[in-house]
C-alpha cells in the first residue's frame, strides 16, 4: 500500500516539475520576443528621429511632421506589443508558482508554502494550538490557496467546525468533488485572484460608499423633469428673441434654469470624486469575477448553481462595473473641459442626469456585491480543500453520520495518518470507538507516539467536519464536538501556573459535556494533571475519567501513570491502548503502532542509563 501510496505522489510531482519545465522554456521565448521589441522601440525611435531632422530642414515642416505622426504611430504599436508580451511573462511567472507551491505542498516544505499572516487581536483556540489546525506549519497553512482575507478566514473557520452539521458538510463535500478534476480552473482562479489582490481590495469599504447611495425625494426627479423641459424652450425663445420675433422671455426662463440646476443639485461636488474612487476599487476584482463569467459548468452541477450570479447576462458583475466607468468617464469630462461642459448643460440638465445614472448603477451593484465577494471567497476556500484532496490522492472522504443518542456514537477509522507528517515518516493505525471503548486510557514509553496519535484523531476529524478528505482508507464518524487539552501552557502576564491552567481547561470539558447540546464531546487529553505530583495526579485522574464515563462522552487520555490502567477493571466503558518500543544495539526502537491493553514496559530508566545519567 505504501509502495502505491508513494508512486502516485511521486508521479504528480514529477508531472508537475516537467510542466514547470515548459513554463520556463516557455517564459525564455517570450523574454526574447520582449528584448526584440525593446531593440526595435529603439531603433524606431532613433530613425524616427534622425529622419524628422532631415525632413524638417531639407523638405518641409509639414512632410516632417507626417514623418513624426507615423513613427509615433509604429512606436506605440511595437510599446502596445511589448506590454503585452511583459504581461504574459508576468502570468507565466505567476502561474509557474503556482505549480512550485503545489510541489511544496506534497513533500511538506514548508519553507516554499505561503505563510498566513494572523492579526495580532487574533488569538488561537486551545484545538488550534493542540492539533496544529492554525498557525506556523499548520494544517492552514498547509491547505490554503485563496488569497483574500475571508477565504484564508473561512477555511479556517471551517477546520474549527465547533457545531458541524451534516447538511453543510455534505453540501460542502459534493461541491469539493466537483472541484477535484478541475485543476486548471482552480490554478487560473488562484492567477486571477493574485493579480486581484496585489492592488488589496477592501470590499467592505466599497460595500459602504455604494451604501451612502442618497434616495432621492420626488422633487429630484421632478426638477430633472423640469430642467429637461425648459432647456428647449430656452433655446427657441433666444432664437425667436435674436430674430425679433418676441420679447426676450428667455432671460425669464434661463434664470428659472440656472435657479433650480445649481440648487436642486446640492450633493454634485463629491460625484466625481466618489465615481473614480469606486471604479478604481471594483476595477481590482474585474480579472476575477471575467473568469467566473467566462466559467462554464454542467448545468445539473452544484458549482453552476453557485456561480450562477455571474453568468446573468444584464446583471453580471463585469457589465455592471463597466456601465459604472461609463458613467464616471463622462463625469470626468466635466473637471476636463469646464467651458464645453457648461455649454453642453445649457443644453442639457447633464448633472441631474449622470447623477440619476450613477445612483441607480451604484443599486445594482449594491444589490449584488455581496453576494459577489461571498461567491469568490467561498470558492477559493473550496478551492483549497479540493486542492488539498488532488494533491493527496489517497485520501478519502469520511463517511458522516448524524446520531440520535450514545448508543450510535461513532468513531471508525482504517490506516489512520498525520497530514502534516511527511509521507517517509508517517506510520497509520486502525483505530475505533466502540459501545464498551468510549474512553481510551492509552499508555506507552517516553517518544513512543501518544501525542501524535491523538492529534492524528484530532486533526482528521477537522478534515472530516470541514467537508474535505481525510488522511485515512475508511473513515466514518458520527457528529461530535472536538475538545483538546495537549498543549496547555501557563502565564506570567495572567499569573496562571501550568497546573491551574490545565485544571481550567479540564474544568471547561466538564462544562462543555454537561451542556445542553445533544452532539456528543469527543475529548483528547495528553499527561492529564501532569503539573502536579504522582499521588494527586494519580487520584486527580481516576476521579476525572469517573465522572465522564457515563456521559454523552467519548474520548481518549494518554498517560504516563500505568495505575490508570487498572480502570478499565472497574468502569465497563474504560478500555486500554498502548504504544511499546524495542532496543536493539543499544538504541531504542518504536514501531509507532496502537496495540491492544497496557503498556508492558517503560523507558525512562533506559533512556537516561543510555545517555550516561545515573540510574541507581
Amino acid at each position: 500500500m505504501n509502495s502505491v501510496k508513494d508512486s502516485l505522489r511521486i508521479d504528480e510531482v514529477n508531472y508537475l516539475k516537467s510542466l514547470i519545465n515548459r513554463l520556463e522554456e516557455k517564459e525564455k521565448k517570450l523574454q526574447r520576443i520582449s528584448d526584440n521589441i525593446s531593440r526595435l522601440r529603439l531603433f524606431i525611435f532613433l530613425i524616427g528621429l534622425i529622419l524628422f531632422f532631415i525632413l524638417f530642414f531639407s523638405v518641409t515642416n509639414i512632410t516632417a511632421l507626417i514623418e513624426a505622426v507615423i513613427f509615433f504611430i509604429m512606436f506605440g504599436i511595437a510599446a502596445n506589443k511589448q506590454s503585452k508580451v511583459d504581461n504574459g511573462i508576468k502570468r507565466l511567472r505567476l502561474w509557474k508558482k503556482i505549480k512550485e507551491t503545489h510541489i511544496a505542498r506534497i513533500n511538506l516544505d514548508w519553507n516554499n508554502i505561503p505563510r498566513i499572516e494572523y492579526s495580532s487581536d487574533n488569538k488561537f483556540t486551545p484545538a488550534e494550538i493542540d492539533l496544529n489546525i492554525a498557525g506556523e506549519q499548520s494544517l492552514h497553512q498547509l491547505i490554503n490557496t485563496g488569497t483574500t482575507l475571508r477565504s484564508k478566514s473561512l477555511l479556517r473557520q471551517w477546520l474549527n467546525n465547533l457545531d458541524p452539521s451534516t447538511g453543510e458538510i455534505f453540501e460542502k463535500q459534493k461541491l469539493v468533488k466537483e472541484l477535484i478534476p478541475l485543476k486548471r480552473f482552480r490554478d487560473k482562479l488562484i492567477l486571477n485572484s493574485i493579480i486581484s489582490s496585489k492592488k488589496e481590495f477592501d470590499g467592505q469599504q466599497v460595500i459602504k460608499i455604494l451604501s451612502k447611495t442618497e434616495i432621492y425625494k420626488k422633487y429630484f426627479r421632478l426638477i430633472y423633469t423640469i430642467l429637461t423641459i425648459l432647456a428647449p424652450i430656452n433655446i427657441v425663445l433666444f432664437v425667436l428673441n435674436i430674430q425679433g420675433l418676441i420679447s426676450p422671455f428667455w432671460l425669464i426662463t434661463t434664470f428659472i434654469y440656472i435657479f433650480l440646476y445649481y440648487f436642486g443639485n446640492k450633493n454634485k461636488k463629491g460625484l466625481v470624486d466618489e465615481a473614480e474612487y469606486l471604479v478604481g476599487e471594483l476595477g481590482k476584482m474585474i480579472s476575477v469575477v471575467e473568469f467566473l463569467e467566462n466559467s462554464r459548468f454542467n448545468e445539473k452541477s452544484k458549482l453552476y448553481k453557485l456561480c450562477k450570479p455571474f453568468h446573468l447576462y444584464d446583471e453580471r458583475p463585469s457589465y455592471l462595473i463597466n456601465k459604472l466607468k461609463s458613467t464616471s468617464d463622462f463625469l470626468r469630462m466635466r473637471g476636463g473641459n469646464p467651458f464645453v461642459w457648461l455649454l453642453i448643460c445649457a443644453a442639457f440638465p447633464l448633472d441631474f442626469y449622470f447623477n440619476i445614472k450613477f445612483t441607480s448603477r451604484k443599486r445594482l451593484i449594491l444589490k449584488h456585491i455581496q453576494e459577489w465577494i461571498d461567491i469568490w471567497n467561498y470558492l477559493e476556500a473550496l478551492c483549497s480543500l479540493a486542492n488539498f484532496a488532488y494533491l493527496n490522492p489517497v485520501y478519502n472522504f469520511p463517511e458522516i453520520k448524524e446520531s440520535n443518542n450514545e448508543s450510535e456514537i461513532l468513531f471508525n477509522g482504517k490506516n489512520l495518518g498525520h497530514p502534516l507528517l511527511k509521507h517517509e515518516q508517517k506510520i497509520c493505525n486502525d483505530f475505533s470507538f466502540q459501545e464498551n471503548n468510549k474512553i481510551t486510557i492509552i499508555t506507552g514509553s517516553n517518544m513512543s507516539g501518544k501525542s501524535t496519535f491523538l492529534r492524528t484523531l484530532g486533526i482528521n476529524l477537522s478534515l472530516a467536519y470541514a467537508g474535505c478528505v481525510v488522511n485515512a482508507d475508511v473513515f466514518n464518524v458520527s457528529l461530535l464536538r472536538l475538545f483538546t487539552c495537549i498543549k496547555v501552557s501557563d502565564s506570567v502576564v495572567d499569573g496562571i501556573s501550568y497546573f491551574y491552567a490545565e485544571v481550567k481547561r479540564l474544568k471547561s470539558l466538564l462544562n462543555e459535556i454537561e451542556s445542553s447540546e445533544r452532539i456528543p464531546v469527543f475529548f483528547l487529553i495528553d499527561e492529564i494533571f501532569r503539573g502536579t505530583n504522582n499521588i494527586e495526579r494519580l487520584k486527580g485522574s481516576s476521579a476525572f475519567i469517573k465522572e465522564i464515563a457515563g456521559k454523552n462522552v467519548i474520548g481518549a487520555v494518554a498517560t504516563h501513570d500505568l495505575e490508570l490502567i487498572n480502570l478499565s477493571g472497574k468502569i465497563t466503558q474504560v478500555h486500554n491502548y498502548h504504544f511499546k518500543e524495542d532496543i536493539k544495539d543499544g538504541k531504542m526502537l518504536f514501531d509507532y503502532k496502537i496495540h491492544e491493553g497496557p503498556c508492558p514496559t517503560t523507558n525512562a530508566l533506559k533512556i537516561m542509563s543510555m545517555e550516561g545519567l545515573p540510574v541507581d
